[in-house]
């Protein structure tokens, strides 16, 4: 049995609408929203260092700019916990594995033939607004400068002293600002951003298939005791374990490239690339 998708993400012209605006209809209402036009209109530069005149990531660039980042990759197959296994590697490796990837599904679907010997590639979390703070890939719209999660981890070290800034080594260097890179296939499991904030995605190039879930509804994702939650939305999720799952209704959105997705506060969200490479940056944004 597939689950009940009812309903569509509402999409707007970022360039017809203020700031007021949205923040009384999706803001205040804690709803999401897809935002076009803000990449063209503010010039990103990863819109254009990023991706080739024929829409595609652009591997060289990134190989030469960026490729000696260590970065984390997680195995789309392979379950660790409530998240998929993650193993660091270059940037110019996971390309490397990006292409072996690419390579074998156009040699399987030319032969009629359904899988592959290498697993699913997935770039996450990559802090890459940390590591390279003057390449300013991208300006952040105005609806979602008022980052209060951010601006606290970007100076953290200044309200710490030298010890607990020792003992808070993943604090003091973090921040909620990522760039993700997928293949096909390629998927998040189902989650809520990280301390029930809100945050916006930006699809650099590629496309990506998103199932939101009203908070609301989030109750029927957990298991009676309220302390597992439902891992993968597509699989044969059990009734004993999970009783109310069926009855959850989802919302559905395919974002093109050049497109902005606002999630707010407390939607659980499975997200999947469904083009041969995504790519795409998201950004916590707190308090908002």
């Amino acid at each position: 049995m597939g689950i009940n998708i009812e309903g569509q993400i509402e999409k707007v012209n970022g360039k017809e609408l203020s700031y007021t605006e949205f923040a009384k209809r999706y803001m205040e209402k804690n709803h999401p929203v897809v935002v076009t036009g803000l990449m063209d209109l503010l010039h990103w530069r990863a819109s254009s260092d990023w991706v080739t005149p024929l829409g595609q990531p652009n591997f060289h660039f990134f190989s030469s700019h960026f490729g000696a980042s260590q970065v984390q990759v997680a195995d789309c197959d392979t379950r660790e916990f409530t998240d998929q296994k993650r193993e660091e590697m270059s940037v110019s490796d996971f390309i490397e594995h990006c292409l072996q990837v690419e390579g074998s599904a156009v040699h399987c679907n030319n032969d009629n033939h359904t899988s592959n010997d290498h697993s699913v590639p997935y770039l996450k979390d990559w802090h890459f607004v940390k590591e390279y703070p003057e390449y300013a890939a991208y300006i952040t719209p105005m609806f979602f400068c008022d980052d209060w999660l951010n601006l606290y981890l970007d100076n953290f070290r200044m309200h710490t002293d030298s010890d607990t800034c020792q003992q808070n080594t993943e604090i003091c260097s973090s921040d909620y600002r990522f760039v993700y890179m997928g293949v096909k296939g390629s998927w998040t499991p189902l989650h809520a951003d990280v301390f029930r904030s809100y945050s916006w995605s930006s699809n650099v190039c590629g496309k990506k298939r998103w199932l939101f879930l009203d908070p609301s509804q989030c109750h029927l994702v957990f298991d009676r005791n309220m302390k597992n939650c439902v891992y993968n939305i597509f699989d044969e999720v059990s009734d004993s374990k999970f009783p109310g799952f069926k009855k959850a209704i989802w919302l559905e959105y395919t974002q093109e490239a050049g497109e902005i997705i606002f999630v707010p506060s407390g939607w659980y969200h499975q997200v999947h690339n469904l083009s041969m490479l995504a790519l795409s940056s998201d950004d916590s944004v707190q308090d908002i």
